[in-house]
């Protein structure tokens, strides 16, 4: 990993008190390059050129940007640098599940709002040690690491990360059960990559039309009268875009429809997803159907 004063940080926050916090607090950690974005498509032009310059940031990202949703911003950034560390925020959201649901999407870790400046510490060090080069004394320092930190992880996982056999990576494991730092849970059922078999995949997003990535979630209105089924953004005075008649009465005028999607590319309005998976270790990109899927034991963080 390189030297806090040489990484690049991209911070893509429409708060500017909340931009300033993290540039100034990963200042203090030792991080001296930082840019900043108010907006998702900001974000991603930004993210493009640094990469093209040749440096991979780390991204700090606000999930809930006016223009574009977190995971449409992460599926793009991911498409161009696999590797990229996306560090989500967001103060809408709190429960372990959707907490999880976060990390399925390609994030690296998440962070509640308001901001607590030892929990970004704490994920900026162990971010520090897992991209450190890991020699074999300090394998059970690294396995401990990576476990305790861990919500649930398996030993399929752990061998990838750390280059490592199941044998090798067990008793250090073992160990921490002994100490009462972790626990064994029920085996964990993983999707693997179809071409190199890597656990360590991540979920990108596409509208279905034009099979591009960035849209966001919007709130659909059908205005019986005329048939239009427009977003909610495009009602001015609650009157319809297409006859410009205002609608009233809810249910009888009209009705909303939630959680539908707009692209941005091509605007086409949609409910469904398209998903697939790219391998973070062979760029290979695959779906569901075509995916490995692997079983083997799990461990967690005592709590």
């Amino acid at each position: 990993m390189p030297s806090c004063e040489e990484r690049e940080v991209l911070i893509i926050e429409d708060s500017q008190a909340v931009g300033i916090l993290l540039k100034d607090f990963l200042s203090k950690l030792g991080f001296k390059k930082t840019r900043y974005c108010e907006n998702g498509k900001t974000g991603i032009e930004t993210f493009k050129e640094m990469v093209e310059s040749g440096n991979v940031p780390l991204v700090f990202l606000d999930y809930n940007l006016p223009d574009m949703t977190g995971f449409s911003i992460m599926s793009q950034m991911l498409a161009i640098r696999p590797d990229v560390k996306v560090i989500i925020e967001s103060a809408r959201e709190k429960s372990e599940d959707v907490i999880k649901d976060v990390i399925a999407y390609g994030a690296y870790q998440y962070l509640s709002k308001p901001l607590r400046l030892e929990k970004i510490k704490e994920v900026v060090e162990t971010l520090r040690f897992e991209e450190s080069q890991i020699g074999d004394d300090d394998a059970s320092k690294a396995i401990e690491k990576i476990v305790t930190n861990s919500t649930q992880i398996s030993i399929l996982r752990l061998a990838q990360y750390l280059n490592r056999s199941d044998s090798e990576i067990l008793p250090h494991v073992r160990r921490l059960i002994a100490d009462m730092k972790a626990v064994q849970i029920d085996d964990i059922k993983e999707i693997g990559c179809p071409r190199c078999s890597s656990v360590r995949t991540t979920q990108t997003f596409h509208c279905p039309k034009c099979r591009g990535t960035s849209f966001k979630q919007e709130r659909i209105i059908e205005h019986y009268k005329c048939g239009n089924v427009t977003p909610a953004s495009s009602y001015t005075d609650d009157k319809c875009p297409k006859c410009h008649i205002p609608i009233k009465i809810f249910g009888v005028d009209y009705r909303v429809q939630e959680n539908f999607h707009i692209c941005n590319d091509c605007s086409e309005i949609f409910a469904e997803i398209l998903i697939e998976y790219l391998c973070l270790r062979c760029n290979d990109r695959f779906t569901l159907e075509h995916a490995k899927f692997f079983t083997s034991q799990g461990f967690s963080r005592i709590k």
